[in-house]
């Protein structure tokens, strides 16, 4: 059985996350929002926002976001977000934004974020 994060709205600077083998979590992400597949490949599993009304009778895309692959939602909406393969994953997460509000900073930050995930985690 999948470990599973709880549903989290994320702040509107870049985050970024590991995933262990088996691990899922939920996030609530804005539409525009990239998903980037650092480490590994990641399962992106969503529904459509306009049909959420339906339930569970309606079922989700599930799409491969493959190593250094970025992904940007259509949508609002819940997204699950899982390591594709038996193995741990690193993942960054990026609201949209305007264009000129520090780019060269937000991409330093995440850059450091992900040494700061990655020196963490055990080999």
């Amino acid at each position: 059985m999948p470990a599973l994060q709880s549903r989290a709205s994320l702040p509107r600077e870049t985050a970024s996350s590991r995933l262990r083998a088996g691990q899922v979590t939920l996030l609530e992400l804005r539409e525009q929002t990239s998903i980037v597949a650092v480490e590994g490949n990641l399962q992106l599993g969503f529904r459509d926002h306009s049909l959420a009304w339906l339930g569970d009778t309606v079922m989700p895309t599930w799409i491969t976001v493959h190593e250094g692959e970025q992904y940007v939602t259509p949508q609002r909406g819940v997204v699950s977000i899982s390591a594709a393969l038996p193995r741990a994953a690193a993942f960054l997460v990026q609201p949209q934004r305007p264009e000129n509000n520090g780019f060269i900073r937000q991409i330093a930050r995440s850059l450091s974020n992900l040494v700061r995930i990655l020196l963490r985690s055990p080999a």
